[in-house]
């Protein structure tokens, strides 16, 4: 599968920081005070924050709702269809008198042009659909993202770091290696877990989570 344009400008991006890191680290090998760097692996982080479950949870009960309607639309169409043949086979039962024939012709147009609004309607509400569940998936992602940004900054101050760099090991990593040393997951994770309320399993780092639901509250 060939990478997105998107995928890769961020990845030449990362890889651009990665090489200012090193020629940092090269810079400062004959300073007598070198920098203080931490890891953090962001993937682990993201999928261990409570919050990620609750937006998880938002997404999956908002999708729910709008298959609903959606449901309810194809039946709708279905019922229309059903009508729809029905007019048709009586427009051209023999056994009719005309003046049915004509009438019942009359009912199936009317109905073919329902038929097509309706699918209309379902295309538009299916396309709106998805944007709207793209746009909950990226703004509450981004909210946790900022969130979990928050604690490190706030970490890294008490540490004294000078930089924390992201240790996941995806495709958007940032260092393609670490001996683990420095590394503030943990102490992150426990931060951003510290008031978790009752009735949240907070998932330990390695395992998967749930996925995202949806609800009254995306927040």
């Amino acid at each position: 599968m060939k990478a997105k344009p998107t995928m890769i400008r961020l990845y030449l991006a990362k890889l651009v920081t990665l090489i200012f890191t090193l020629a940092v680290f090269a810079g400062t090998a004959y300073s007598q005070e070198s920098l203080k760097i931490a890891t953090v692996d962001m993937s682990k982080t993201f999928d261990s924050y409570w919050k990620t479950t609750l937006s998880n949870k938002q997404i999956k009960e908002r999708e729910v709702d709008f298959n609903k309607i959606e449901q309810g639309m194809v039946d709708d169409i279905k019922l229309i269809q059903e009508e729809y043949s029905r007019l048709v086979q009586s427009a051209q039962d023999p056994a009719n008198s005309a003046a049915k024939r004509e009438e019942d012709g009359k009912q199936a147009r009317l109905k073919a042009a329902a038929n097509d609004r309706s699918l209309r309607s379902l295309s538009e509400y299916r396309q709106n659909k998805q944007r709207t569940m793209g746009e909950m998936r990226a703004r509450l992602s981004k909210a946790r993202v900022d969130e979990i940004k928050e604690i490190i900054s706030a970490k890294a101050k008490e540490g004294g770091y000078d930089l924390v760099v992201n240790s996941a090991q995806n495709d958007t990593a940032l260092i393609l290696y670490t001996v683990g040393k420095n590394d503030l997951t943990q102490e992150v994770i426990a931060e951003l877990n510290k008031e978790a309320p009752d009735g949240y399993n907070v998932k330990k780092p390695g395992l998967s989570v749930p996925e995202i639901d949806s609800g009254s509250s995306e927040k």
